[in-house]
């Protein structure tokens, strides 16, 4: 398990290394519609559009190449994330195959 570090910003790109390969992510907070994620090996995509809730697992599948999983924890509640609190109350957690999803209960 590990935390993948955000910015308390609208709209941000960042990437990070699961299993040896490099993934890149594109975060945006659409205000009342929600946050959404894409995600990205290389140029290729992964996974496009998903909706951001809280304690909800974002991949889902295993016939998706991403090795694992990502989740969003409410650290003060239970409320879906929002820009504001991204890095702080809304921790963006990267799970490994077999780690426990019981983060924050």
């Amino acid at each position: 398990m590990k935390i993948i570090s955000l910015n308390a910003i609208d709209a941000q790109e960042f990437s990070s290394n699961f299993d040896g390969t490099m993934y890149s992510f594109r975060l945006m907070d659409k205000g009342n519609a929600g946050v959404f994620m894409d995600i990205y090996d290389g140029v290729d995509p992964v996974l496009t559009g998903i909706l951001c809730l809280d304690r909800v697992r974002l991949v889902r599948s295993a016939y998706v190449n991403f090795p694992g999983d990502l989740m969003f924890v409410d650290q003060e509640g239970f409320t879906h994330p929002t820009y504001t609190g991204f890095g702080s109350r809304y921790l963006l957690y990267y799970l490994a195959e077999g780690d426990d999803d019981g983060i924050g209960m």
